[in-house]
């Protein structure tokens, strides 16, 4: 019997084109496409290369057609030889997402099950092809679409040339190196007119050489490739092609620099029109001697070879220079991580994904791991301290201690924390980003230019920048004044003399110097030359005009082949245009879109006008240092109340919160509407609860400004407003926000001085200024709610379904879920945020079709809570629609009405379905598909065992009886003692409660194990967007989702344990789409979007994230469930609505109505409140569930506040009746 070695799939993308070409390799087949692998018979020649006898190879159909028969045959041999589980059905559909993955597991399961045997693949399959007949390609078609592909396909063992270029065709061509060969490709390479076509195009267009040394070849054999690349301008797209192999010694530097020159004099290139070189030689000194060489033709020669790694360089070259001690620490406490059985949780967030950390490697080797590690360890020092300090004394661990406890350590971690975050943007890009080298030399300009900003005198920081010149670093600031962040700069001066001497702050600022002088001069050496500050930070909209005549002379790579690994050469797409233009286009003047200007200095710049006799391309006049940002004030100053009037708050519980007066749609004496900065949220507030903001210092609360991160970015985009009515400009970087927060907070608490607080007054929008600031904090500084419509593609009639309905822009990502139309990206997280967002009055906070909008109207029909503004009435229906309906009422809107066009906005039929495809539509988020348990027959089936985190009121265990199943054992972790108490009056203490889940641990759960499902949903108020002081996932309440994550990576069966294991993890869907994407990429899959309207009166959309089978599927109610409110109410009460908003903790969730004052429920005439037992009917329970323990009302209704809605459970736990034993229920 053969027993084969199961094998993990390691993180990380697989690349289909290596995996290609190693399947054709080692099979000596001819694949070109990763859909002919899914016919299935390489996989069936591969087991029988591990496995002899395994399966019987004469079966196996290699020479398949498209049809699926043959396919399902050979996964059927695949099947009988080996347990693994093989997604048939979505293979042999061509899934090109699951096949890549199913390949790539293959590969490593081949190479660990090979024992070495000597084994024939074309003669074991008696010479027959694998290609289907339909399988072929045109690497034409590849081409004309921008994808010069050379695909790594090797051919059979026919050529015996040892000519180095028939050998590079024979492994990297799909073809054969007979000249009458069909492949387009190949017989491009080898027609009489190669290479003079490339060589006719360089004479008159620009070209890039790519030059790639120590290709494989096989049998220890390596050469070194060329190629060109260019701008098509007939087809408009960007070809690259091989114009060589060449036999370079990779010795002699100097032979290969001179063989290269000769080759391309042999070619007759025009070295006049060669604009950018690029080589993958390892050596820094080999790439120079290339480009000194290149240099004598082509004085002006741009280099990319540098820019692949720049920013991991850069951490290495700065950290080295400046406190690479650190380093040791790092390691030694990973040790400790590593080898210690019982750590805390701050030590295991620590090293979250630390796998691929190796201490014997350099810094470059694993920078962004260096970075996160050393921002994470600078954010939680005191757990850290606190947590060896509790140690038993050890060697190691006493070492830890003491260097935890030194201040100059601290201090150093601090700084570093601040100065690796630019590096970070950058590592991150080039490691996980699109390959977009325009957009890398943008990020690098810029990280240039805040290095710079922070080392060099004001007087030759824009010299440097030019000509980005190493003597620049004679004229350093003085080590005082150069920018180490605002927390290590509070903590140096904070620190007593006796904890930090005079010496070591000296020693700190001589090494801070050294970081940035060690981290510019790495960066200087790798960036291409002759590229100025302003070229490179503009370049996206230099390339947006490569037809300019003007802008040819320079050429860019917006997604060339910097990237190659080993043996591949793959997927080409160069793009051409220049820097040292005088480009004669008018400036696009953009409207304003906010209270205040603040746009993106990548896209939205004018043009600079550089200078002629700049040799470096770039401009002398950007002066960025500073933010300015004006506007001219109304003529009279408006009391406190008016409209667009800066006030402080008080909330309960909470200090003082800044706010700006808006609009309210639903007027009540003595109230105004207050937008709340930083939270995207409004409430209504009392006037003379508002303070006027220019009491600044008297309101500002220092303490919550220390410590709520959220209450910080309120002041911040406050006092941007400020900034912006008192014309104040600030000279701090925009690059350092916290220098900018610490000088525009001293500036309001010293009186808004010189203007005074008389200036803090509102400004119309139309004295803004018509040209935007050149800067911007990453764009996320302006007001949500001060949208403004930029249609100009939509007419009253139709809409295009490539125009965006929210902002009319034609950068479309995805559909409009309720009216015809498409989303562009930004305003499709915005929707997703804010569709299920509702205010006090139970009415949607922003506009159905484009959640934003200032004045909106409501739809009249009780049980719709949608709201609609004016800008998309008027705009999309008709100038005055918006007030013509304002005079209908009730008013009932366009989705609760008859299906029919209204103008240009016309209602989808299928809405209620597209909602939830928007929901679940994750495009730029795939993941592996969950492992699939095929259904256990009956008399196999056994009782299930729970664990259920977070359990509240027993929901789970209450849905898993009323399913029949038999429940073996069902352990739940609560710390409400109210809902401890529920759970164990109703299931008459069946149910083993375990306290609090972050006192879990693995040797529990092996004695209380093992599990069949795991079942849980963390606190939402620290993720929900409507608690305006929320801290976000990873603090407060929010971090517990990590504590479900860490038992459900305990409780996961290994891969060859065929037991079923499911999970389910919930949470409210109002969140941040970044703790959203987060979340997803823990779990590694899409959550679905489940709505309790549609089986109960109560909305309620939820979340849910799990492996449960058919999650997806559409919900339908049942006969007992109860879908409107009167079917849920005690005789003799009415319901004046049908359905309720989302009933929470809060006892005013219950009211109704656009006042938020109308009560649901009428009896005898009067209104009254919804009962607690009507509440139980409502989610769900059986009527007094939660009558225990003498709990009134308000505890009752927490209690059911926190619950899940019980028919949304059963419909997600009811598939599990294929798995696990059920009771037999009565009829």
């Amino acid at each position: 019997m053969n027993v084969a070695v199961n094998v993990v799939l390691c993180t990380g993308p697989p690349n289909r084109y290596e995996l290609l070409a190693w399947l054709n390799d080692t099979l000596q087949a001819r694949f070109t496409k990763l859909e002919q692998v899914c016919s299935g018979a390489a996989y069936c020649q591969l087991i029988d290369w591990c496995f002899p006898g395994t399966l019987d190879l004469s079966k196996v159909r290699f020479q398949s057609s498209s049809s699926t028969e043959d396919a399902i045959h050979n996964y059927s041999l695949l099947q009988a030889a080996f347990k693994k589980y093989i997604p048939v059905d979505t293979l042999i559909k061509n899934n090109s997402t699951v096949a890549v993955t199913f390949l790539h597991w293959f590969k490593l399961f081949f190479e660990k099950n090979n024992n070495g045997r000597e084994y024939r693949a074309l003669e074991a399959r008696g010479g027959q092809n694998m290609v289907p007949v339909s399988g072929g390609s045109s690497c034409c078609t590849e081409i004309l679409h921008s994808k010069c592909c050379l695909s790594a396909v090797k051919m059979e063992e026919q050529e015996s040339s040892s000519d180095p270029l028939f050998l590079f065709i024979n492994k990297y061509c799909s073809g054969n190196v007979d000249a009458l060969s069909s492949d387009p490709l190949v017989s491009t390479i080898l027609s009489p007119t190669h290479p003079k076509d490339i060589i006719q195009v360089c004479w008159h267009t620009p070209y890039c050489l790519y030059l790639y040394m120590g290709v494989e070849l096989g049998r220890g054999q390596t050469t070194s490739v060329l190629l060109i690349g260019y701008f098509d301008w007939s087809s408009g797209v960007s070809v690259v092609r091989l114009l060589h192999t060449l036999n370079m010694s990779t010795r002699s530097v100097d032979g290969d620099a001179k063989l290269l020159m000769e080759t391309l004099k042999k070619f007759e290139l025009p070295l006049s029109n060669l604009s950018v070189f690029y080589c993958n030689a390892s050596s820094l000194w080999a790439r120079q001697k290339f480009v000194s060489q290149l240099q004598t033709s082509c004085p002006r020669l741009i280099t990319l070879s540098g820019l692949p790694g720049l920013a991991a360089r850069a951490c290495q070259a700065g950290i080295m220079a400046s406190f690479s001690g650190l380093l040791d620490l790092i390691r030694v406490i990973h040790c400790h991580y590593s080898t210690c059985t019982s750590v805390n949780d701050s030590l295991k967030e620590l090293f979250t994904n630390s796998q691929s950390y190796d201490p014997s490697k350099p810094v470059s080797g694993h920078s962004l791991f260096i970075i996160n590690i050393v921002q994470k360890m600078a954010s939680n020092w005191r757990d850290l301290v606190d947590y060896f300090k509790s140690l038993r004394p050890t060697a190691s661990s006493d070492w830890i201690r003491s260097q935890l406890i030194d201040n100059k350590i601290k201090l150093q971690f601090l700084f570093l924390s601040h100065a690796l975050e630019p590096l970070r943007a950058l590592q991150e890009w080039q490691q996980y980003g699109t390959v977009d080298v325009a957009a890398e030399l943008q990020l690098s300009a810029m990280l240039v230019h805040t290095y710079a900003t922070n080392l060099l005198r004001p007087s030759v920081h824009e010299h440097f920048l030019r000509r980005r010149s190493l003597h620049a670093f004679n004229n350093e600031l003085p080590p005082t004044e150069v920018n180490i962040g605002s927390r290590a700069r509070d903590f140096l001066w904070a620190t007593a003399v006796v904890d930090l001497g005079e010496q070591e702050r000296s020693d700190f600022l001589k090494g801070a110097t050294a970081f940035y002088k060690g981290a510019l001069q790495s960066l200087v050496r790798n960036m291409p030359k002759y590229l100025g500050d302003v070229a490179l930070r503009n370049i996206r909209k230099v390339l947006k005009h490569p037809e300019n005549i003007n802008v040819r002379r320079f050429i860019s790579v917006r997604a060339g082949p910097l990237y190659v690994h080993e043996e591949i050469i793959i997927m080409y797409n160069v793009v051409y245009s220049v820097t040292h233009c005088h480009c004669s286009a008018e400036p696009r003047i953009s409207p304003p879109q906010s209270i205040y200007i603040i746009s993106d200095d990548g896209d939205d710049d004018d043009d600079d006008d550089d200078d002629d006799d700049d040799d470096d391309g770039g401009g002398g006049g950007d002066d960025d240092g500073g933010m300015v940002l004006t506007c001219t004030p109304t003529d009279s100053a408006p009391q406190l109340g008016t409209k667009e009037e800066m006030v402080w708050g008080k909330l309960d519980g909470f200090s003082f919160w800044p706010g700006i007066i808006i609009p309210c749609r639903v007027k009540k004496p003595g109230m105004k509407m207050v937008e709340w900065y930083g939270q995207r949220m409004s409430s209504q507030v009392a006037v003379e609860t508002l303070e006027p903001f220019a009491a600044f210092a008297e309101h500002f609360c220092p303490k919550s400004f220390a410590i709520l991160v959220t209450y910080r970015q309120a002041i911040f985009l406050s006092l941007q407003v400020c900034s912006l009515r008192c014309g104040k400009q600030f000279s701090a970087n925009l690059n350092d926000k916290d220098g900018l927060l610490k000088q525009v907070l001293d500036w309001a608490l010293e009186g808004f001085q010189p203007m005074g607080p008389d200036r803090l007054t509102t400004t119309r929008l139309s004295s803004l200024p018509t040209t935007q600031s050149a800067f911007t904090l990453h764009g996320t500084l302006a007001l949500s709610h001060t949208f403004t419509h930029t249609y100009s593609h939509i007419c009253s009639s139709s809409v295009s379904a490539g125009i965006c309905l929210c902002c009319g822009t034609e950068s479309v990502e995805i559909f409009h879920p309720l009216f015809k139309g498409s989303l562009c990206l930004k305003c499709k997280d915005n929707f997703t945020e804010t569709l299920f967002r509702y205010d006090e009055d139970g009415y949607q906070s922003y506009c159905t079709i484009c959640c934003y909008g200032m004045e909106v109207i409501l739809c009249g029909n009780d049980s719709c809570c949608r709201s609609y503004c004016g800008d998309c009435l008027n705009i999309l229906i008709g100038q005055g629609t918006f007030d013509s309906l304002k005079e209908l009422d009730p008013w009932i809107c366009y989705l609760c009405q008859p299906h029919r066009p209204h103008g240009a906005l016309i209602p989808r039929v299928d809405w209620s379905i597209r909602v939830q495809e928007l929901f679940a539509n994750n495009s730029a988020m795939e993941f592996e598909p969950h492992r699939v348990y095929p259904s256990i027959r009956a008399n196999l089936r056994r009782p299930i065992r729970v664990l259920s985190l977070f359990d509240g009121i027993a929901t789970g265990y209450l849905v898993l009886k009323d399913l029949g199943f038999k429940v073996d054992k069902y352990v739940a972790s609560e710390v409400c003692e109210d809902s401890i108490a529920v759970g164990t009056v109703n299931h008459d203490g069946k149910i083993v409660h375990v306290g609090d889940v972050r006192l879990i641990t693995e040797e529990l759960l092996e004695q209380w194990g093992p599990f069949d499902l795991l079942i849980g949903g963390s606190p939402c108020n620290d993720l929900s967007i409507v608690n305006p002081l929320r801290k976000g996932l990873y603090e407060g309440t929010g971090r517990l989702f990590f504590e479900y994550f860490r038992i459900l990576q305990l409780l996961k069966p290994k891969e060859e344990d065929p037991r079923p294991f499911f999970w389910l993890f919930e949470n409210v869907v109002f969140m941040n789409t970044h703790d959203k994407v987060n979340i997803c990429r823990f779990l590694e899959c899409n959550p679905v979007l489940v709505n309790a309207v549609k089986v109960s009166p109560a909305h309620r959309a939820r979340y849910f994230w799990g492996n449960i089978p058919g999650m997806s599927r559409p919900i339908i109610a049942s006969q007992k469930d109860k879908l409107t409110l009167q079917d849920c109410l005690e005789i003799g009460r009415e319901a004046r609505v049908t359905k309720v908003r989302t009933i929470t903790t809060n006892p005013n969730s219950l009211k109704q109505g656009k006042g938020v004052s109308q009560l649901p429920v009428l009896e005898n005439g009067k209104e009254d409140n919804l009962w607690i037992t009507e509440l139980e009917r409502i989610f769900g329970f059986p009527k007094h569930y939660t009558d225990v323990r003498n709990m009134n009302r308000q505890q009752r209704q927490k209690v059911l506040g926190k619950a899940w809605s019980v028919p949304v459970i059963r419909h997600l736990f009811a598939p599990l009746k294929d798995y696990f034993a059920c009771e037999q229920l009565p009829v």
